[in-house]
């Protein structure tokens, strides 16, 4: 399912995009091609999980992208393919009209901070930052002076309803600030796409149906590309 926009211009642009885990991957992969083996055969045979299988997909900019599927099915395995926190089998990934498979690894670095950001299902926060720190933590690593980068981090903290909680450290909010602070620390970097790995899923459902809620009507204003 995709709620898209107006502008129709691509984001994000997978082609024929595998992924498949084990020592033997590449023959896996040439017997998957000429037998059309199940992923159960493939474990058998080779001892190699299937993670993604021959995806090709775009997403325009301004899109918000749900991947749906069972538990297990490869909907994380697919989201970290598009910033290459996994590397794929075999396949081409585009962002914004750059192919990221030719970058190398400082190359890449860099665009993930400056073009892209990541919620986490396990919220990932510092335990030792305060929660300003944690959501300034983005444009830190940018080398943005302390003063610019708090004031955006306060603002982030706006978005998600959190003014006044700067000063709170991750162990005294609950799971459900604990995950809007992840979500403002994504924000804070201004990234052209947001990825959302399953943040919510942790939650407890009352809880989720909130915050899913607020996180679609945030993610229509500023209108980020959101998978």
């Amino acid at each position: 399912m995709a709620v898209v926009n107006a502008e129709r211009q691509a984001a994000i642009i997978l082609s024929g995009v595998w992924k498949i885990f084990g020592d033997q991957w590449r023959v896996a992969l040439e017997d998957v091609r000429r037998h059309a083996l199940s992923k159960q055969e493939v474990l058998e045979k080779h001892n190699c999980v299937i993670g993604v299988a021959d995806v090709s997909l775009t997403i325009h900019r301004g899109e918000i992208f749900c991947v749906m599927g069972l538990s297990g099915s490869g909907k994380s395995t697919l989201v970290r393919h598009i910033n290459r926190l996994l590397e794929p089998s075999e396949g081409q990934i585009e962002i914004e009209g750059v192919d990221i498979m030719s970058m190398s690894p400082d190359e890449l670095r860099r665009f993930r901070n400056e073009r892209i950001a990541m919620v986490f299902q396990n919220f990932a926060l510092m335990p030792h930052r305060s929660v300003l720190d944690n959501v300034a933590m983005p444009l830190e690593i940018r080398g943005v002076n302390k003063n610019r980068r708090l004031e955006a981090a306060a603002k982030s903290l706006a978005l998600v309803e959190l003014t006044g909680w700067g000063n709170k450290f991750a162990h005294e909010l609950s799971g459900g600030m604990q995950q809007r602070v992840g979500l403002a620390r994504a924000l804070t970097a201004d990234p052209d796409i947001l990825l959302m790995d399953e943040p919510f899923s942790a939650l407890d459902p009352l809880i989720r149906r909130q915050l899913q809620t607020e996180f679609m009507k945030l993610a229509a204003t500023m209108k980020k590309t959101t998978v």
